[in-house]
């Protein structure tokens, strides 16, 4: 067999690959429009929730750090990468979660993936964990738990089932893990984070929120859905690279978590730390935040109009209630070509096909933000008005 002919098979069995395009922004200050083919099209597919990606604070502040520190960290934190200026950061973001520790990463994925492989140590839990992990959690949540755990799923958003399944489990000595978003990033619907909690309370189980989607957006100052319950929330995870704008994850925890993280959490250990300009990003969105209650309101009011013209015109966007709004339609192919016909009405909106979501499931996401103008909403709901009918 050639060397590569399983992945050709892979490729040449997959109707729908997935490719790479390239886009390319002008000098607004905004990423709510981008170019792709020379032609500009609304943005309705990017995490920029509030538009800090490009935010004059942020740039200038990156700019200013990798002046002063250089552009990279040079080593991993535990070498010699781990730059006075974490510690003010890391205090600022334990504040603002209402946390006693907080700790930064690389990339959320990376974070979940690794702060997850560090607390389901077998060897350190004496034994096996259970994990009762939502059937809809990211897949950076589930990596590590499919291989080091007793993986149970429950049905999405359902705690009924989840309370089954702890119910099953009530008289087992193995530890417990809750692993749960706050926001669904392909669902754009809101996890019961006081019920959770009741639940982990009861069964002596260690609750786990993504706060990912949320963070930004949510809460009083723009920390997001978890720090409203930080007491009765063991891990709070979040990251910079949505709603903040730039780049890394990070963990809220207590004290002990956070040293242990640090002695045992291989994505901290073995991986470079953050660049300069990327902590100088972080440290202007931390102090940017909570001054942004008009933008947060203002996607806020952007979502509901969508799905009250969703509403309208009868398509299914599932329990979304949130700034993402998919339009569930089903079909893969119907919504590639639902995808195509959008762009060519000016409009930048991401098909989502499995396995990224269940077979039978595939959508349009919209992801709203601030940043979009009237005009821009009014534009997407002609678009989509003609799409359906095409379709």
């Amino acid at each position: 067999m050639q060397k590569e002919a399983c992945y050709q098979q892979f490729l040449t069995a997959n109707v729908n690959p997935r490719e790479l395009k390239y886009y390319e922004y002008d000098n607004e200050a905004t990423s709510a429009y981008v170019y792709h083919n020379s032609r500009q099209l609304i943005n309705f597919s990017s995490n920029d929730y509030l538009g800090l990606a490009r935010h004059p604070e942020l740039i200038a502040r990156s700019h200013a750090y990798a002046k002063q520190y250089g552009v990279g960290a040079t080593s991993s934190r535990l070498v010699t990468g781990n730059l006075q200026l974490y510690q003010s950061l890391e205090a600022k973001l334990a504040e603002a979660l209402q946390k006693p520790a907080a700790l930064i990463l690389g990339s959320g994925y990376q974070t979940n993936v690794s702060v997850l492989e560090a607390l389901l140590d077998r060897r350190v839990l004496g034994g096996e964990a259970l994990v009762f992990a939502d059937k809809y959690a990211h897949v950076s949540l589930l990596t590590v738990t499919q291989h080091l755990c007793q993986l149970k799923r429950f049905i999405h958003n359902d705690l009924d089932h989840l309370q089954l399944l702890l119910n099953k489990h009530r008289d087992s000595t193995s530890p417990k893990f809750i692993i749960v978003e706050s926001v669904y990033s392909m669902d754009g619907d809101i996890a019961n984070l006081v019920r959770l909690i009741e639940l982990a309370k009861e069964h002596n189980a260690m609750l786990y929120v993504d706060d990912a989607h949320a963070v930004g957006i949510y809460g009083a100052k723009g920390w997001g859905k978890a720090p409203e319950f930080s007491n009765d929330i063991d891990i709070i995870m979040g990251t910079f690279s949505k709603g903040l704008g730039s780049f890394g994850g990070y963990i809220g925890c207590s004290e002990i978590m956070k040293q242990y993280l640090i002695n045992k959490c291989r994505g901290l250990i073995y991986s470079t730390g953050p660049s300069p300009a990327v902590l100088g990003a972080m440290s202007a969105a931390i102090d940017i935040l909570p001054m942004l209650g008009p933008e947060r309101q203002r996607l806020m009011n952007h979502s509901k109009k969508i799905r009250d013209h969703f509403d309208r015109l009868g398509l299914h966007y599932g329990n979304a209630d949130t700034h993402i709004v998919p339009w569930i339609i089903g079909d893969a192919e119907k919504t590639l070509r639902a995808s195509q016909l959008l762009e060519a009405r000016g409009i930048l909106a991401t098909s989502i096909r499995p396995p990224t979501v269940p077979l039978g499931k595939s959508r349009i996401r919209f992801c709203l933000s601030a940043m979009h103008s009237e005009a821009d909403i009014r534009q997407l709901i002609r678009a989509v008005e003609e799409v359906k009918e095409l379709l």
